[in-house]
């Protein structure tokens, strides 16, 4: 298996995937003309064919998120999400960026690969510039996972500290209705 830079045509592959994730409601759909403006963020697992995709998308001089992390069906528990992560973090750590996040339902697959939960409200960056304008602003089911590219250890979590926007800003449960 080989990650790589997107190219133009992946784009057609790497939407149908992130669309049926996002019919599941496991992560947020992109519109083909977000993935070409955005094209340059993303890395394909490409082992013959399209396996998968990751984008790491650069907020501040010193933060960066990974989205649109979807891996095919068939390709899952291979290395495939690992490898596209690694590719990312890689990446971060070529621009001289020094916090990476990822907003998630499978925060554990983030620990495994070294990020810590944390609380949206120590990523000021991404709750005040996107998540007032997300579909699911109002109901907010994503963990936020934040890795320390120079080996400090993130501020962890705190027993009943939220960790979400609609938690962190709302005051409510996700899912609650108000």
């Amino acid at each position: 298996m080989r990650i790589r830079p997107a190219r133009v045509e992946d784009v057609d592959a790497m939407r149908a995937l992130i669309d049926r994730y996002a019919a599941e409601d496991r992560m947020l759909s992109r519109s083909r003309d977000f993935l070409l403006e955005h094209l340059r963020d993303f890395f394909v697992a490409d082992a013959g064919g399209f396996r998968g995709c990751c984008a790491l998308a650069v907020l501040t001089p010193e933060l960066a998120e990974i989205r649109s992390l979807a891996v095919l069906p068939d390709a899952g528990g291979r290395g495939v999400g690992r490898a596209l992560v690694t590719a990312c973090l890689e990446e971060a750590r070529r621009l001289g960026l020094r916090r990476v996040f990822a907003l998630t339902l499978v925060p554990e697959f983030f620990q495994r690969c070294g990020f810590t939960l944390t609380s949206l409200g120590h990523l000021p960056e991404k709750s005040a510039s996107e998540c007032p304008v997300c579909p699911k602003r109002f109901a907010c089911d994503e963990q936020a996972m934040l890795l320390h590219l120079d080996g400090t250890t993130p501020v962890p979590l705190a027993p009943g500290e939220p960790w979400g926007y609609t938690r962190l800003f709302l005051g409510i449960e996700p899912g609650a209705r108000s």
